[in-house]
C-alpha cells in the first residue's frame, strides 16, 4: 500500500536520470506524481528507464544537433528592412547622386545591429571627405558620440559612434528614415527611426 511521502526510484524528466523520489500523489497502488529528491521539482512519475534507453535517447539528440550544425553555423543572411515610410536605403543614395551630380558608392551591406558584414569591400579612401571628417572631429572624442542604434531618430550635428566605421557626424537627413552621416573611411546612409516591433520580427 503507497502512500504520500514514501520514497521510491523513477525517471526524472528533469534531470533526465533515475533518482531517488518521494511519492507526492497516488490512490495505494498506482504513483500519479513525484518530488525528485536531487532537483527538487515535482513531475509526473515514470518507471525506471535502462541504462541503454537514456543512452539511445542523448545519441539521438546528439545526431539532431548535429544535423542542425551546418544550418547554425551559416553567416547571418544580409537584412535589408525598409524604412519606417519610405523605400530601400538604395533610393535616398540614388535622389542624392543626381541632386550633387557626382556619383556615390553603395553603403556596405549591414546586419540588423549595424556592423558591417565579414567580406564587405571598404571603398578607396577620399582626401577630400577625409579632410572634411577631420575638420568636424577635431573637437569630438569618442564621449561625445552615443551608439549608433536603428531605433534612434538622428538630426543633422549628431555624433555617432558605428561598430565597424567608429566616430561619425550626421550630415543630413535623407528621409523619416535614413540619414547620410559621414566617417573617416566612408560616407554612408545609414537606417533611423526603425519601430522596436519591426525589429522582433
Amino acid at each position: 500500500m503507497l502512500k504520500v511521502g514514501d520514497e521510491t526510484e523513477g525517471y526524472c524528466q528533469r534531470c533526465r536520470l533515475n533518482t531517488y523520489q518521494a511519492v507526492a500523489a497516488t490512490d495505494g497502488r498506482t504513483i500519479f506524481t513525484a518530488t525528485c529528491r536531487t532537483c527538487r521539482n515535482t513531475v509526473t512519475w515514470k518507471a525506471e528507464v535502462s541504462a541503454e534507453e537514456v543512452r539511445a535517447k542523448q545519441m539521438k539528440k546528439l545526431g539532431k544537433l548535429q544535423r542542425d550544425r551546418p544550418r547554425m553555423s551559416m553567416p547571418p543572411e544580409v537584412i535589408s528592412k525598409r524604412p519606417a515610410r519610405g523605400g530601400d536605403l538604395a533610393g535616398p543614395l540614388r535622389e542624392l547622386s543626381k541632386l550633387t551630380g557626382k556619383p556615390m558608392g553603395l553603403p556596405p551591406e549591414q546586419d540588423a545591429a549595424g556592423s558591417a558584414l565579414p567580406n564587405t569591400v571598404a571603398p578607396a579612401p577620399d582626401p577630400v571627405r577625409q579632410t572634411r571628417w577631420q575638420e568636424l572631429t577635431a573637437k569630438l572624442s569618442s564621449r561625445d558620440g552615443k551608439p549608433y542604434l536603428l531605433t534612434r531618430t538622428y538630426k543633422p550635428g549628431d555624433v555617432v559612434l558605428h561598430k565597424a566605421h567608429g566616430l561619425g557626424v550626421v550630415e543630413s537627413v535623407v528621409n523619416d528614415g535614413a540619414c547620410l552621416v559621414l566617417f573617416r573611411d566612408q560616407e554612408t546612409v545609414l537606417q533611423m527611426s526603425v519601430s522596436p516591433l519591426s525589429l522582433e520580427r
